[in-house]
């Protein structure tokens, strides 16, 4: 423990997962060039919830863009003991708070008569191995590998699509907030991989390399069955750094640049101000798909907006649905010399909790 009770991150110990965590996941998202022409962006969560150690359920959603027909196809499975955890703890819990959610009712009915409803599929197995850490979510993998296992290949295999990538961290990993706990749950990511592997369509296959993200988290935290909101970004700037911002509702806003030796500043001095909206008209939710953004204390300022606006996903529970996507960012940098330094990069942008 260190002097404010935090129990150290350490690798290759915590890319695995934790016992004592209610919820846990590892997320990445990547920009990729293919050497037919495509150009492509990939995400990926690979969940893991329950209260006990014993029992723990496993959920994905996952999603393949083609940035340059601006068309996305999202994926979302869940395996029989997320089930079972929504129908036993989740939804009543919910439902307790949030008696009149007709959706919600309508979604504990289906699941009590073994439906799952559309878009969302059922897993027929999952698991996690450790040493080294492996998820295995029906036919999709992330695979860890190396000394601190910090690097992973992953396979997302659908249908129609098939996701091959290695992912090698190109700097070290950040631990966010400054000591990998900024809140309730620990948090580390490694904000810049160089990215490999290849894609399959029913277009055919297609070698790709680019720049990828990574992030895991951990804890006991009930925010998603409460139906709290956040506004999360993930930008890779042009100059080697990267910015994490994140505002939650409830809760603090804070901000992480992490600079190309992976060192990192933190900061709750950060203001955010949405610009334009997108209404969904599946279900009436309007997200704000352009911001702007000041980090006073890193004299930075940021416009960030998304490269097209319909990139919803639906999202099975409470929450119902987010907007997951990429997105594009202009700004400034006032330099400690009174000189102006032009921002530019692009990464991906998390919108939750606009579904009414």
């Amino acid at each position: 423990m260190n002097e404010k009770g935090i129990k150290p991150i350490s690798l290759p110990k915590d890319a695995g997962p934790h016992a004592d965590a209610n919820i846990e996941w590892w997320y990445f998202f990547a920009f990729l060039d293919g050497d037919r022409g495509g150009r492509y962006a990939v995400m990926a969560s690979f969940f893991q919830v329950g209260e006990l150690e014993i029992g723990k359920g496993h959920y994905i959603i996952h999603t393949l863009i083609d940035l340059k027909r601006k068309k996305r196809f999202n994926f979302s499975s869940i395996d029989s003991k997320v089930k079972l955890g929504m129908l036993a703890v989740y939804l009543p819990f919910y439902l307790l708070r949030n008696p009149l959610d007709t959706g919600m009712w309508r979604l504990y009915k289906d699941l009590l008569k073994g439906k799952i409803p559309s878009p969302h599929t059922k897993m027929k197995h999952a698991r996690i191995q450790q040493d080294p850490a492996e998820l295995i979510y029906g036919s999709h993998r992330l695979s860890f590998k190396g000394e601190d296992q910090s690097a992973f290949d992953v396979l997302l295999k659908e249908k129609h699509s098939e996701v091959e990538l290695e992912f090698v961290p190109a700097k070290p990993v950040a631990l966010i907030g400054g000591d990998g706990k900024p809140d309730d749950l620990y948090y580390y990511s490694a904000t810049r991989n160089m990215v490999n592997g290849k894609i399959t369509t029913d277009a055919g296959m297609e070698n790709v390399s680019g720049q990828g993200w990574f992030d895991h988290q951990w804890g006991r935290d009930y925010s998603l069955i409460k139906g709290a909101g956040w506004n999360w970004f993930g930008l890779q700037l042009s100059d080697g750094r990267e910015l994490l911002l994140n505002q939650m509702t409830p809760g603090k806003p804070m901000a992480n640049i992490i600079g190309a030796d992976g060192s990192v500043e933190f900061t709750r001095n950060i203001h955010f101000q949405k610009i334009k909206y997108w209404k969904s008209l599946k279900t009436n939710a309007r997200y704000p798909v352009e911001w702007e953004i000041h980090v006073p204390e890193f004299d930075i300022e940021l416009q960030v907006e998304a490269d097209f606006p319909n990139q919803e996903m639906l999202i099975i529970g409470p929450i119902q649905a987010i907007w997951e996507g990429t997105c594009k960012v202009v700004g400034r940098e006032k330099l400690s010399d009174g000189k102006i330094r032009p921002l530019t990069g692009r990464g991906f942008m998390e919108l939750v909790g606009y579904v009414k």
